[in-house]
């Protein structure tokens, strides 16, 4: 497994049979993801990004046969927070320098950001491998079949005026 230093617990990993173009387009295109040129910000070997949405990046690692693993993780910035954060130097970072970087200036706020974005990113990509939109579309009741004649109207249902009714609303 590729352990990124925010530790295991923020990274996910995929298999999947498609190649990583596929899983790109399909997250762009249905998941709100933006594709990415295949940079390693981890370094060689570690990842090469395919896709980003928000802080999160999915990460093509490699291919065998045909099947390629995939990874979800934050971006190396979000990652170098949540590390100093786990390891007791959250200190080390101002309100400025937090805001900068993630654009929220304080911890708690910050780290719920990460765990929303980071277990949305793994849907999706889960999602994206089934070939599935972001969200279910509601199955729509089937309307029933009416049985006659559309144009036909029931013989009390027209009712001829005297005139009388409209003077009666007049007043």
């Amino acid at each position: 497994m590729i352990l990124y230093h925010a530790g295991p617990s923020w990274v996910h990993v995929a298999e999947a049979a498609i190649v990583r173009t596929v899983l790109a387009k399909r997250l762009c295109d249905s998941h709100g993801f933006t594709q990415c040129m295949l940079y390693e910000p981890f370094g060689r070997d570690r990842g090469a990004v395919i896709a980003t949405r928000g802080h999160m990046l999915v990460m093509a690692i490699g291919t065998d046969g045909g099947n390629t693993w995939f990874s979800v993780a934050p971006s190396k910035e979000l990652q170098d927070l949540i590390w100093s954060f786990s390891n007791g130097f959250a200190g080390q970072w101002s309100a400025l320098e937090l805001k900068a970087i993630a654009g929220l200036d304080d911890w708690k706020a910050l780290l719920e950001l990460a765990g929303r974005q980071f277990s949305a990113a793994v849907r999706s990509v889960e999602r994206a491998i089934a070939d599935q939109p972001e969200q279910d579309v509601p199955d729509t009741p089937e309307q029933p079949m009416f049985e006659g004649d559309v144009m036909e109207v029931p013989a009390d249902y027209l009712h001829s005026f005297n005139g009388t009714e409209a003077v009666e609303c007049a007043h």
